[in-house]
């Protein structure tokens, strides 16, 4: 000790000052090393509202589109569905658990609110994660709980379980009381997969579905295959009016696993000049079993799926589907409502759902129609390049819709009627003197990530604010968002 003091004191003062400088520079560097590295593979980053000293707004940012968001530096008010921002990490992990504190000034016609963590650039796809709905919240107290364990709720309309083993059991079987068309006919769900032995007794193929209309972007489908050998041939146009590079991916599914895939890398040719390129893909294979599979076809809105052939005449484009240049048609959808949109006004005017006449009156806003009529339901069209979505199925014929999948519990849901079971992935968010606290889940070892940054949503469909005139009586009050991160740490990186 005494030797390290005389060597102290001998030191110049110029000295005392480089040594001082030496390690305060080695400790920084060490502090942006570990922020860097994160060595122990986790770590959250925060930040709240008001605004203090550690509100981690270089980790949690870029709230947009700003017309949509405000944030004042007292509360982040979101006024209209969706939102979106970013995190910045320097690394990739594994998981990520989101918490949101929030104040809900929302209304009955927006009972839900969902976290989103962007997977898929190409296709703009999203795994959504609940926060909090209303719906679920109410009906928690009004039917038969089964089941309200964490991250799961089960409810019955009447009291026809009285244990939940008894009804897992019917359930697997496929045979539910006071259920005679099976689960899908009378079981609705949020965020929970139902499986299904959606079956065509004694189906017979009548005619090979030829796409008639040509599609624009991203769209997924359900066909239903015999155990035969089967095709699929595709043909996309790349407008290349984003003059970039434009990657095709078609994935088919069996059971939520793929089956097969195939890739066209979509280097743009002409990067100087929207001049159109044509690309073919072909797909085949042999199917294990009658029943539905489904396709992907993951593009950007540049493409368009100008010919589709598929060996099966029961075809159902799920929850969107977005003509192009095709001019007036006909679709069918089993769902009582449609959201609409498009891009130019040139293609404004009527649409006829269910035999009632609405008025897609402004571009690039989002209309919702609704409809109180059963059953599948036709939709005119006398223009194209309308985007079209809801949360059941569309056909471009009504023999050939069909839905393998149940009712789904989002802002449409209405309690009754053929429902007699839900079936939920949700926890309800804690409440403290209104203050409201939500968590969100996300496996992120497929999740977007690019330029160090992650992609995240907030939605709550039906949230809508038209103009800096109008009044903000509806919105979300977040004080709070963190994000826990888990990854490999530095050693299992190293031992990889």
């Amino acid at each position: 000790m005494s030797i390290s003091i005389k060597f102290w004191v001998k030191l110049s003062f110029l000295a005392k000052l480089r040594l001082f400088f030496g390690i305060f520079l080695l400790f920084l560097v060490a502090i942006i090393l570990y922020f860097k590295i994160i060595p122990f593979g986790q770590i959250t980053y925060e930040r709240y509202w008001p605004t203090v000293l550690r509100s981690g707004k270089g980790f949690i940012y870029d709230f947009k589109p700003p017309e949509r968001v405000t944030d004042d530096g007292q509360s982040l008010i979101i006024k209209a569905d969706p939102v979106y921002f970013s995190l910045f990490t320097p690394r990739r992990f594994d998981r990520a658990k989101v918490t949101v504190k929030y104040y809900n000034h929302l209304t009955t016609t927006t009972p839900i609110i969902e976290l989103g963590l962007l997977q898929d650039k190409i296709s703009g796809a999203y795994n959504l994660q609940p926060l909090q709905n209303n719906i679920l919240d109410s009906l928690r107290f009004s039917w038969s709980r089964l089941d309200d364990s964490d991250q799961r709720l089960v409810l019955q309309a009447g009291k026809y379980y009285n244990e939940v083993l008894d009804f897992e059991s019917d359930l697997a079987s496929g045979h539910l009381r006071d259920c005679p068309a099976g689960p899908t006919s009378c079981v609705a769900v949020y965020n929970y997969h139902l499986s299904s032995d959606y079956s065509v007794p004694d189906y017979v193929r009548l005619t090979p579905f030829s796409l008639s209309h040509p599609l624009r972007g991203s769209h997924q489908f359900y066909v239903y295959l015999k155990k035969n050998p089967w095709r699929l041939d595709f043909t996309f146009t790349n407008e290349n009016k984003d003059r970039a590079a434009d990657p095709i991916v078609v994935n088919v599914y069996d059971n939520d696993q793929i089956i097969v895939t195939q890739t066209i890398a979509g280097d743009n040719l002409n990067p100087t000049g929207a001049v159109s390129e044509e690309k073919k893909m072909s797909l085949s294979g042999t199917v294990s079993h009658d029943g539905v599979y489904k396709v992907e076809v993951k593009i950007s809105d540049d493409v368009i799926i100008s010919s589709l052939q598929v060996p099966s005449d029961r075809l159902s484009f799920i929850n969107k589907i977005w003509p192009a240049s095709a001019g007036a048609l006909t679709l069918f959808t089993d769902a009582s409502y449609i959201q609409t949109r498009t891009l130019d006004p040139v293609n404004l005017g009527n649409i006829n759902f269910g035999g009632q006449d609405f008025n897609l009156s402004e571009a690039y806003r989002q209309f919702t129609f609704t409809i109180d009529k059963p059953g599948i339901k036709e939709l005119q069209l006398s223009k194209d390049d309308i985007a079209l979505a809801n949360n059941g199925v569309f056909a471009f014929s009504r023999d050939g819709l069909f839905n393998p999948t149940p009712a789904k519990v989002d802002r449409f849901f209405v309690a009754g009627g053929e429902t007699k079971y839900i079936i939920a992935n949700y926890d309800r968010p804690i409440n403290q003197e209104g203050l409201k606290t939500a968590s969100a889940e996300f496996d992120m070892s497929n999740a977007n990530y690019e330029k160090g940054k992650y992609t995240f949503l907030i939605s709550i469909p039906g949230l809508e604010w038209l103009s800096d005139s109008d009044t903000v009586e509806d919105f979300m009050d977040i004080r709070e968002i963190s994000v826990e991160l888990k990854g490999k740490t530095l050693w299992q990186k190293i031992w990889r």
